[in-house]
């Protein structure tokens, strides 16, 4: 019973992520009804799990495969489905800069999961998150709460967009830099059909 008990006590992390998972159209749906409050409370809350689920895993050793891939993809997901609530809901100039931003975040995420699936396919090993993709997260989650409850400043959203394309950027180099081409040395996705020779 003891083994059976320590193995679900494992997959906590992991049912925190779906429940991750589970606020996305949660969120969607008060957004859409301009409840600004309650859907950034669930964004809010969302983001919580993240934090329980990783210090969880990491407290406890309760680190999965599993959960380095879930744990990733319902952060995006949930980021992305925000990112793209806020454009939609913007107009003007506003929704230019949050479209801006909104294509970089997508095309930034792609590339990390190219890289990603090289490491796992040529290294056998899964990327983890590390202090600037958190340091990401955190300044993602702050910027992105002040404009579900602040939408109609263009100002703050011109200067606080910029700011998370700064971050966005920083977050890819940084990964490109320290973890695929220097903990990996993965510097061209050709090393993957070399390897399979």
């Amino acid at each position: 019973m003891r083994p059976m008990k320590k193995n679900i006590q494992k997959q906590i992390p992991n049912i925190l992520s779906v429940i991750r998972l589970l606020c996305i159209p949660v969120f969607v749906f008060l957004f859409i009804r301009e409840k600004r409050v309650a859907s950034a409370g669930v964004f809010c809350f969302a983001s919580a799990t993240d934090v329980v689920d990783g210090y969880l895993a990491r407290r406890n050793n309760w680190v999965t495969n599993v959960g380095k891939i879930l744990d990733p993809v319902a952060d995006k997901l949930m980021q992305f489905t925000v990112l793209l609530c806020l454009t939609c809901s913007f107009s003007g100039p506003a929704q230019i800069i949050a479209s801006i931003v909104l294509v970089l975040f997508s095309l930034k995420e792609l590339a990390m999961l190219a890289g990603a699936i090289v490491v796992l396919r040529v290294k056998r090993n899964v990327v983890a998150s590390v202090w600037y993709g958190k340091l990401a997260t955190v300044i993602f989650f702050i910027i992105t709460v002040v404009l579900i409850l602040d939408p109609g400043n263009l100002p703050l959203c011109a200067v606080l967009c910029t700011l998370l394309v700064c971050t966005i950027l920083f977050a890819l180099i940084m990964y490109y830099v320290k973890i695929f081409r220097g903990k990996y040395g993965i510097k061209k996705f050709e090393n993957m059909r070399r390897t399979k020779e």
